[in-house]
Formats: structure tokens, sequence, C-alpha cells
């Protein structure tokens, strides 16, 4: 039987939780939401950019359960954790992917066939759509607040950490994937 979506757990006090951290990914990729909104465009570069500054900020060690990383047979690195975050970041209206022309790259599609096919109940699957368009999404203002009250609450360490989110964002993504793969320790599943 499908669960769907599992609401996020996102409050302004006590642990930091995953969907958190991913508020503050797009809160440092937005540069803090003034003056430029660049987003992060996909889901394939957001697994990257959680692995390796989740890495970086010790957060790996900290939220329990954390994301579990899988390397894919093309070299790629998937998430069904952070899939599953990102679609109810959007259900909770902090995030909002931006319409765009461009096709779906073939490595979101592949990296996320590969999670429906290994990772997601067969059952769940009308729950995570394959994109037919390049997903960029961005903060709502809601999302901008919760990010603005977490950032808050970081120490300067983290905060310096996350401020590289725009510089990674504009990594190929070949680049992050050469960064991230040494810490994404589950191999893929052939």
């Amino acid at each position: 039987m499908s669960t769907g979506i599992p609401q996020a757990d996102i409050s302004q006090r006590g642990p930091l939780s995953r969907a958190d951290f991913l508020a503050l990914l797009f809160w440092f990729a937005d540069t803090r939401a003034v003056p430029e909104v660049i987003g992060i465009r996909g889901l394939s570069r957001l697994t990257r950019i959680a692995v390796i500054l989740g890495e970086e900020t010790g957060l790996a060690r900290e939220i329990q359960p954390f994301f579990t990383f899988h390397v894919t047979p093309g070299g790629g690195i998937a998430s069904a954790d952070v899939w599953t975050e990102l679609l109810a970041l959007r259900a909770y209206q902090v995030l909002e992917p931006l319409p765009a022309d461009e096709p779906a790259p073939p490595e979101e599609a592949a990296e996320r066939r590969y999670l429906l096919e290994h990772h997601i109940p067969r059952q769940e699957h009308h729950d995570y759509p394959l994109p037919t368009y390049f997903e960029r999404d961005v903060l709502t203002n809601k999302g901008t607040f919760f990010a603005a009250k977490r950032e808050d609450q970081l120490i300067e360490r983290r905060i310096q950490v996350l401020k590289r989110v725009p510089e990674l964002e504009r990594l190929s993504l070949d680049e992050l994937t050469a960064r991230g793969l040494p810490l994404a320790a589950v191999p893929a599943t052939r």
C-alpha cells in the first residue's frame, strides 16, 4: 500500500532535520534569497551538493537518519531520500519548481530511473514522476523564512561551508560527481 510522500518535519527549534538541511542548501544557492535567485538545477546536482556539504559540515553524523547515497551503474550519485525530501518540500510549499523549456538531461532521467527500479517500491512509483523538462527549484517565501531561522541557529563554521553552494552549483555535473563519489559509500545495485 502506498504511503505517499510524507510531510517534511520543518521546525524552528530542536534538532536540524533533513528537510532543514535541504532548505538551507536552497537558501545559500539562492545567494541567501537576494539579490539573484539561482535555485539548484535538478535532482542530480542537489544530490551531489548534499553529499559533499553534508560531509563537510558534519551533518551526516548528526542528522538521524541522514540521506543514503548510491553510486549508480553509470557512475552517478542517486538518493531516494533526497528525492523524497525534495517532493515533501514542494508539497509543504517551501520549494517550487520554475518552468523551463529545456528537456531533462539524460543523467537526471537515468538516475531517477535507477532509483525507481532499485530503491522505490513499485506501488509508490506514481508518487515519483520522471520530469519531462529540466527542473530548477527555488525557495518560496515560506522556505526563505524557515531557512533564515535555521541559519540564525547554525554555528559560523557551518555557515561558511554552506556559503559554497553557489560556487558548487556553477561547477559542471562531472566535477560535482568527482567530488561526491568518494563520499557515496553504497555501491550500485546491478
